[in-house]
């Protein structure tokens, strides 16, 4: 395990973020006083307070480049021994009562996969590339620009994407610890509404309908009691604050200011990533400094990892100076050779995440209970 200056620092303001307490770890009466959300809240707060940046893979744990299905293996731990700090999850098929979701996950391994990443000290997300309610075409299938109109609508289909919604909810509240308390996650829906490759994309929807999807959403959640939840908006890249908060459904409905924004043409695209990680971490960072919100770079990543020093050359500088809680690169898919966001032993770029997982500036799973 690294030695890191900010472990004794972080041990004693374990839970200072939304509670004010500035030392000692919180007792059983401080956190009997608050919800799953607001414990996470605590934790993110306390980690973005102190310059840090908690690193995040989706999938984990389920499969990697070369394997999948396996139990206790990771290609982010085979790398440098350790898990990922944040474990991202995609809820899609949930919706409709699917076994696994859209990339074969099975359901039931998946929730004892994000338990198993809470009990090591880990946090967990949740992305949903839902089925629209209007005919079950996937996300991506967005030629029709009425459906999110229809959910606001036409009653019957707005009952389907309650029903939906519902589904999704029971699942998150279902994620308890041994004692059977609900643990604190991130959920992000309805993600990379700036551009128009979902079917809730800014061609899709007008601002104002948008809005409205998230306000009922956020509706079928309160009417579950979901406490767990914090909640995540996470634009495409965009140039300015103004295009960041077109769409923004208020401050009552969301936790964390994300960012989604991916590099692409490896070392010819290099400076036009760093320039779009600018433009939408700074508006990121403004909106949630306005309004006393987190900041995260919710999805980011290279496809295939083609640059030798990416993770220690690329994206860590460019993450500096931007109090980001969290980053989570994308999955390792095992079906697709080329299609890998994280690390894996033995890959050119195993060294530079090393070095990455080494800085000070991240955290890892081993360090997690240190924040608590």
């Amino acid at each position: 395990m690294k030695t890191l200056a900010y472990m004794a620092a972080a041990a004693t303001i374990a839970i200072a973020g939304c509670t004010g307490k500035t030392s000692g770890t919180a007792d059983a009466a401080d956190n009997a006083s608050l919800t799953p959300a607001e414990v996470l809240r605590a934790r993110l707060d306390s980690v973005s307070a102190r310059g840090l940046v908690m690193f995040g893979h989706d999938d984990d744990p389920v499969y990697g480049h070369t394997w999948v299905g396996d139990s206790g293996r990771s290609d982010v731990l085979e790398t440098a021994g350790d898990y990922p700090a944040m474990m991202n999850w995609d809820l899609g098929g949930i919706e409709k009562g699917d076994a696994a979701n859209l990339d074969s996950v099975n359901f039931a391994r998946m929730r004892a996969e994000a338990i198993a990443q809470y009990e090591r000290g880990g946090v967990n997300a949740f992305s949903w590339h839902a089925v629209n309610p209007v005919d079950g075409q996937d996300s991506w299938q967005c030629s029709d620009t009425t459906i999110v109109a229809q959910i606001l609508t036409d009653s019957v289909v707005g009952a389907r994407f309650e029903d939906q919604v519902r589904r999704a909810a029971r699942f998150i509240m279902s994620l308890t610890d041994s004692t059977g308390s609900r643990i604190g996650v991130v959920f992000r829906p309805w993600h990379e509404h700036t551009g128009a490759w979902f079917w809730w994309g800014e061609r899709q929807c007008t601002p104002e309908q948008y809005r409205k999807l998230w306000e009922k959403t956020r509706s079928v959640f309160d009417s579950e009691g979901v406490d767990n939840v914090l909640w995540a908006y996470s634009p495409d890249r965009v140039k300015s604050i103004d295009e960041y908060l077109e769409r923004y459904p208020g401050d009552e409905y969301v936790d964390i200011m994300g960012a989604d924004v991916y590099h692409y043409g490896a070392e010819k695209g290099v400076d036009t990533y760093r320039a779009a990680v600018d433009a939408t971490l700074s508006a990121a960072t403004e909106a949630a400094r306005r309004s006393g919100k987190l900041v995260a770079f919710t999805e980011t990543g290279l496809e295939g990892v083609t640059m030798d020093n990416w993770w220690t050359d690329v994206l860590l500088p460019a993450m500096e100076g931007y109090p980001v809680a969290y980053v989570v690169v994308w999955r390792n898919a095992h079906d697709k050779p080329e299609h890998f966001f994280g690390p894996w032993r033995g890959h050119s770029s195993a060294d530079s995440f090393r070095r990455f997982h080494a800085d000070p500036r991240t955290v890892f799973a081993s360090e997690m209970n240190l924040i608590r």
